[in-house]
């Protein structure tokens, strides 16, 4: 190797002491010589201006015979090994040649520790750790550093932080170079940049260091009035400073720190049981500022400087260092998220285990926040799946959808996109993930995850079985396809009737092996009917269904049974166990349960509580396989726990529950039902009437009812009711003054008590429902399970064996009234003291004559103040039985089963004004 400028003779050569020397090129195009003190073997770095005041030159360095020992770039990094000759000379000459005035160079032997070298001494995470400040200027542009041999650890983080001058005439510019004395060559260091930093004015730098051995820090940088300051810090296991925490469930509330000034370094060691976990760590603030550099047991590099999340696996503790660059807009604190997504098992157990991708996975709703930070689900794609994620934000005051990615086995985040809409690829079982989004602290969503190459995993379209093969014309029969990656968007087809039908496919189960769908056969003709799937574009045929007949009469007797709990949303008692979402429906089946017969059943009595609301909201409770309408049962607000009986007509044996908003758990408590065999009683209908009143004695002992306690009614042989054949009575029960939340059951006498509730209070609050109860030993039995209550019941009718009542007819539930809109009755409130008056017979299916009681459930909403309605047959006197009772502004439903007189029902207003609304369930009819 040659250089590129001839060396001046030796006598022409100064010489030298190591540090600083300055010089001055008199002409232009001189080449000095400078006589270097090194020694054969010597290391050396020779480190120049990168501008400010003076020449900019160029060194390099060759022995006595003028053979090249270094280069520049060698030179400056401190690596430059004289291997030649001694005396060693370093060439210096000006970069441009025309170039003339005052230049310097700093000569420093980096195989030795230099006294003229400050040490840097080890620091802590803590605010205040040791660090040194360096300035240039005034002809000094470079500094050394040492680090002593014994003391530090394999793995340290450097940090400068630049000062930025006031004048921008010349743009900032310094380098960091680290070296040992073996001459082994320079550690493993790597720069750490903030994303979209153009200068490092907090720079950070990792090196592995090994034990024993001494470094020297070079900084080269401008003869220019700078400022520059170095620390640094162990990030190995025993990294000083670090707040320790183990790694968490995915979803669960984060770490929280303060953010300090703008280049702080904030630490947080967090552990986790094996090093074959791999863990989700996130910093989120309010500005999508902090960084995270995340270094494992050993120091080495888990995750890059970055803001978003990395998947960092192979080690049993990590330090995550945090930190808000300089130019960063400036978070108060921050939040650090540090989940178990995976084991050496698998994704984390925590996370739903999808039965299939075929067609993708949702939709997902709920409402993530620092409670709940986070959602996943494991999914059983494979290579080659491509999805679409659609992330939508359900709240009211602007935040944002959650963050999705889709985790393949390697750590790596398969989706990309923004704002609503991702592209995600599928992997060999994918790690679905929702977390907030960085700058957000709550988000309520609807997420969907499609398929768009569908179908998606492993297996293929195949189409098995349907059944039943036979239904009943008149009905909504629902149908049961079995195979494999069956959709929502796979469709039954009927053909061979008049006119084609198609079934509305109502749900898939989690492993697209099962599809239920519904075809209406209300006008459907008896006969046999072809049927045919269609999945992606393919139709199989699979054989026939047979339609038998309408039945003669829709009229059943009721049968009462021991009060029992069918669902329980909560448990998934008879359902699964979710809360009903916004929107949601869960279905029940009715027939076959709890001694209610599988075939013959017209309708089914079901004391339906609503408990643990997220917001406000209704239930609508309607037959199965048929459409819902605007008829609601229960309104509750947020956190209300509150029943109301409901008589649903059953179809297809089952019974849907429909939540209009946010979420909610479902109670049903069976009480009876109606069939049409003719083994049950029959329905007369009174005058309601007051039986027990606990405040004045009325039936039963003046006194509350006790915390425990049972207060047992006479109900035959009162009121006209007869002594002998009664097998049940309707009762309107209020519950009043209550000292302490709790909840009321009535059930016959003399039976044991079951689980099944009917009133849920709380104390002070006045509360009715309706309650159909059998009756054993002409008694009706009231427990109370704490404080102490006070208890009325109106009596409104009663089932008999006799045979000389009325039979039920169950309809869809269609709204008769709504004084909000003036349907049915004219559009005004119902005042102080007024009366409104409905047409009822005649009206939505209802027959014109033969009708001696509707089952109707009331809604009061928007009272001035606290009253109560009673609904009583137009055309007789009003009794002091009431329906409902309600306080300013609530908005409570009743079910009432009314006696007809002349066609109409009246609804008495007691207090202030009120809106009303009345659903028709069924009438009796003779």
């Amino acid at each position: 190797m040659s250089t590129a400028h001839a060396a001046p003779a030796a006598q022409d050569c100064v010489a030298v002491a190591e540090g600083r020397y300055a010089g001055t090129f008199a002409t232009a195009g001189q080449t000095h010589c400078l006589q270097l003190p090194s020694p054969q073997g010597a290391r050396i770095a020779a480190l120049t201006s990168l501008g400010g005041a003076g020449v900019p030159v160029q060194v390099e360095v060759v022995d006595k015979n003028g053979t090249a020992q270094c280069t520049a770039g060698e030179l400056a990094r401190g690596g430059c090994a004289l291997t030649g000759t001694a005396p060693f000379r370093a060439l210096v000459h000006a970069d441009e040649a025309t170039a003339t005035g005052p230049y310097g160079v700093h000569f420093v032997r980096t195989d030795v520790a230099q006294n003229g070298c400050q040490v840097l001494p080890a620091g802590s995470f803590a605010d205040d750790a040791a660090a040194v400040r360096l300035e240039t200027g005034n002809g000094v542009f470079s500094h050394c550093l040492t680090i002593p041999a014994d003391a530090h650890s394999t793995s340290e983080l450097l940090r400068i932080r630049y000062g930025l001058p006031d004048d921008n005439e010349l743009f900032p510019h310094y380098s960091i170079s680290v070296v040992d004395t073996d001459g082994d060559g320079p550690p493993s260091c790597y720069d750490h940049p903030a994303p979209g930093q153009q200068l490092r004015t907090d720079g950070l730098t990792s090196c592995y260091f090994t034990a024993g051995k001494a470094y020297t820090i070079l900084l080269q940088g401008q003869d220019a009035a700078r400022s520059h300051t170095l620390d640094r810090r162990d990030v190995t296991a025993t990294a000083k400073g670090c707040a320790a925490s183990a790694a968490t469930a995915v979803g669960a509330p984060a770490t929280t720190g303060t953010s300090g000034q703008n280049g702080t370094l904030r630490c947080h060691r967090v552990t986790t049981a094996a090093a074959t976990d791999r863990l989700h760590i996130n910093p989120r603030d309010a500005h999508d500022s902090t960084n995270v550099l995340v270094m494992d047991n050993n120091g080495g590099i888990a995750c890059h400087q970055r803001t978003w999340a990395c998947t960092p696996t192979g080690s049993t503790g990590y330090q995550v260092v945090t930190q808000v660059p300089e130019n960063y807009h400036l978070p108060a604190s921050y939040r650090l998220d540090a989940w178990r997504i995976a084991t050496a098992a698998g994704p984390a157990p925590e996370c739903t285990r999808v039965g299939s991708v075929a067609y993708g996975y949702g939709p997902l709703t709920g409402t993530l926040s620092e409670q709940r930070t986070g959602a996943c689900a494991v999914l059983p794609s494979v290579s080659g799946d491509r999805f679409r994620a659609d992330i939508t934000s359900t709240a009211t005051d602007g935040s944002p959808g959650p963050q999705p990615a889709l985790y393949d086995n390697a750590g790596r985040n398969l989706c990309t996109g923004s704002s609503s809409t991702y592209d995600c690829q599928g992997a060999d079982q994918s790690l679905f993930v929702l977390s907030l989004q960085d700058w957000a602290d709550h988000s309520a969503y609807r997420a969907d995850l499609v398929c768009t190459n569908a179908p998606c995993g492993s297996e293929d379209v195949s189409v098995g079985t349907v059944t039943p093969d036979t239904a009943q014309s008149g009905t909504v029969a629902t149908l049961t396809v079995q195979g494999t990656a069956l959709g929502m968007n796979t469709t039954v087809r009927l053909t061979g009737g008049p006119a084609p039908l198609t079934a509305t496919t109502v749900s898939v189960s989690d492993d697209a092996r099962t599809l239920k769908a519904t075809v209406d056969l209300r006008t459907a003709p008896a006969g046999n009917w072809n049927i045919s799937v269609v999945a992606l574009n393919s139709a199989y045929a699979r054989g026939t269904l047979t339609v038998t007949p309408p039945p003669v009469s829709g009229l059943g007797t009721y049968k009462p049974v021991t009060p029992t709990r069918l669902m329980d949303t909560r448990s998934g008692l008879g359902v699964p166990k979710a809360k009903v979402g916004q929107g949601g429906t869960a279905t029940l089946q009715v027939t076959g349960t709890a001694g209610i017969p599988a075939a013959g059943v017209t309708a089914v009595v079901l004391n339906v509580t609503a408990t643990d609301p997220t917001t406000d909201s209704f239930v609508s409770v309607y037959p199965d396989g048929t459409t819902r309408t605007s008829a609601s049962n229960l309104n509750f607000t947020a956190g209300q726990t509150i029943p109301n009986l409901v008589i649903v007509p059953v179809v297809n044996g089952k019974v849907s529950f429909y939540n209009n908003a946010g979420s909610v758990d479902l109670i049903a408590d069976i009480a009876g039902y109606y069939t049409t065999d003719g083994t049950g009683s029959t329905y007369k209908p009174i005058t309601p009437t007051r039986l027990m009143d606990t405040r004045s004695g009325l039936g039963v002992p003046k006194a509350k009812v006790g915390q425990g306690g049972t207060a047992t009614l006479q109900v035959t042989g009162t009121a006209g009711i007869p002594a002998a054949g009664v097998t049940a009575v309707v009762l309107n029960v209020t519950a009043t003054d209550p000292s302490d939340a709790s909840y009321v059951s009535v059930y016959p006498n003399g039976t044991a008590r079951t689980s099944a509730s009917n009133l849920n209070v709380t104390a002070g609050q006045t509360i009715p429902n309706l309650v159909i109860v059998p009756v054993v030993n002409g008694k009706v039995s009231f427990y109370n399970n704490a404080g102490s209550v006070d208890l009325i019941a109106d009596i409104a009718g009663y089932y008999t064996t006799d045979g000389t009542g009325s039979t039920y007819k169950p309809i869809t539930p269609t709204r008769l009234m709504d004084t909000r809109s003036g349907q049915g009755v004219p559009k005004a409130k119902v005042g102080q003291g007024g009366t409104v008056t409905l047409q009822a017979t005649g009206t939505a299916g209802i027959p014109a004559t033969g009708v001696t009681a509707l089952v109707l459930n009331v809604t009061a909403t928007e009272p001035t103040t606290g009253s109560y309605v009673s609904v009583y047959p137009n055309g007789t006197t009003r009794t002091s039985a009431s329906n409902l009772n309600f306080t300013a502004g609530q908005t409570i439903p009743n079910l009432v089963i009314v006696p007809v007189v002349n066609g109409k029902v009246s609804f008495y207003n007691n207090a202030g004004s009120v809106d009303l609304i009345a659903d028709i369930a069924g009438y009796y009819t003779m």
